[in-house]
């Protein structure tokens, strides 16, 4: 059986407990918005780690990773997906239609009932 040491050092950013403890560290997380986005952002301030969205119990639900927020609170979700696969029945990658149905749910709990669709 591997030691702590040696499970540690084999761990990349694509591991789950690596990606959360790099991505909580706010001046780390800005910069990659930063550079990914060619956007400023002032500050982010944190929601939630692994937050679970479950719209209805018969529909299906999600669990983001990471949840920001920027100085102008624009929403960003935080994903470590190292794979895109292909649905084998359709042979269509899965990543855009997964990402697509994420941001709808996000949008959900992010609207309340009344509020006018400009705050999305």
């Amino acid at each position: 059986m591997q030691n702590l040491a040696t499970k540690f050092e084999n761990l990349t950013i694509q591991s789950d407990f690596i990606f959360k403890k790099v991505m909580s560290r706010k001046r780390i997380c800005i910069h990659l918005l930063e550079e990914l986005l060619q956007i400023k952002i002032a500050d982010i301030s944190y929601f939630e780690a692994e937050k679970s969205l479950e719209p209805d119990y018969a529909s299906r639900g999600i669990r983001l990773d990471i949840i920001v927020a920027d100085d102008k609170n624009t929403h960003y979700n935080l994903e470590m997906q190292v794979n895109n696969i292909k649905n084998p029945d359709t042979k269509h990658y899965v990543l855009p239609k997964r990402t697509r149905y994420y941001q709808a749910l996000m949008d959900i709990d992010l609207l309340q009932k009344g509020q006018e669709y400009d705050l999305l």
